[in-house]
């Protein structure tokens, strides 16, 4: 197949590192980044790197107790720009990049692993308090306010149901002070949007392979479009939110199929 005309994906930089990467995130409004991941002696790793004419110059290498699985800054305000985490004990930690010995706000968050966050409410994008979610191993998804140490919203499997690795989550729809959803995807193929303002569960459904990445196209708007990634045929979901009324279980999908 001839791509000389598609768009080209070049490499700018390239830094040898030494552990496994997990994750990756912009430090908002500036020309550093955030890498996360774990090392060889299962010793978390938080680096932050900075352009520096042509170059990548480490700015900070620190080592935390657990491994690093995912990140988000979308809780943080602009001046404070503090990344919340998620590790392989199951904990969510805040951090400040410029003392990132002692964690903002920690708190054992799932059992096991947190295999996803997102936040929302800071940052200037969305309306609404500064809220995080994270969605781990043992099934469940949790709703937080770093300014309390519990969470504000759990997500759990019913009592006797087998427990599904939530591999995903996402927020969506915050486009008042009110309103705002939490999409998820899980190992077996389910997708759940819980709508905040309702309290209820707006739409599920199974997409019969693991879903390893769900999105909405923005978050400071009504909800419009929301993709979701399989972990098989390389394929990707598209759903028209604007035609989900609540409760509805059934949605028009759009298959597009990756070369």
């Amino acid at each position: 197949m001839d791509t000389t005309d598609a768009p080209q994906i070049i490499e700018h930089i390239h830094k040898p590192i030494n552990f496994t990467p997990y994750d990756t995130r912009w430090v908002p409004f500036s020309a550093r980044f955030v890498a996360m991941g774990i090392h060889s002696n299962a010793k978390g790793a938080l680096n932050v790197y900075q352009l520096n004419n042509g170059d990548l110059e480490t700015l900070v290498e620190a080592k935390t107790a657990n491994g690093v699985k995912c990140g988000t800054f979308g809780a943080s305000s602009i001046e404070e720009r503090h990344i919340a985490t998620g590790d392989h004990a199951g904990k969510l930690v805040i951090y400040d990049l410029e003392h990132t010995d002692k964690p903002v706000f920690s708190q054992q968050a799932h059992v096991s692993i947190i295999n996803a966050i997102d936040g929302c409410g800071g940052l200037d994008v969305g309306y609404g308090a500064p809220e995080i979610v994270t969605g781990g191993r043992d099934g469940c998804v949790r709703l937080w306010d770093p300014r309390v140490q519990e969470p504000v919203l759990a997500l759990e499997p019913g009592e006797g149901q087998p427990a599904r690795d939530c591999w995903t989550v996402a927020f969506g729809n915050s486009f008042s002070d009110e309103d705002r959803c939490i999409a998820a995807g899980y190992d077996n193929g389910d997708v759940k949007l819980f709508d905040l303002r309702a309290n209820a569960m707006r739409y599920e459904t199974n997409v019969a392979n693991g879903v390893t990445n769900i999105e909405f196209d923005r978050k400071d708007i009504e909800m419009n479009k929301m993709t979701v990634r399989l972990s098989f045929f390389c394929c990707v979901i598209y759903y028209c939110l604007w035609k989900i009324t609540l409760y509805q279980r059934d949605v028009s999908t759009k298959f597009v199929l990756h070369n």
